[in-house]
């Protein structure tokens, strides 16, 4: 192989490497994009579950509450 040819070769074998390499940085994107809305998701079903304790925590009390009220009541 003449210089010329092995610069050919290598200016090559580099170009493609960076077009493999541009696209796994496309699908790391699209990963990170993915991972993202899952993490939003997340956020949300997170708020609705803290949202849902709230309301039992105060059923819970109120129930609790009740009973301490008839036990007085009974004696």
């Amino acid at each position: 192989m003449t210089p010329d040819e092995t610069r050919e070769f290598l200016t090559e074998m580099f170009g493609q490497i960076g077009e493999r390499f541009d696209g796994v940085e496309q699908r790391f994107d699209g990963v990170d994009k993915r991972f993202d809305r899952v993490d939003e998701r997340m956020d949300q079903i997170e708020h609705k579950v803290d949202q849902r304790f709230e309301e039992l925590t105060v059923v819970t009390n109120s129930l609790i509450d009740a009973v301490a009220d008839i036990n007085k009541r009974m004696g």
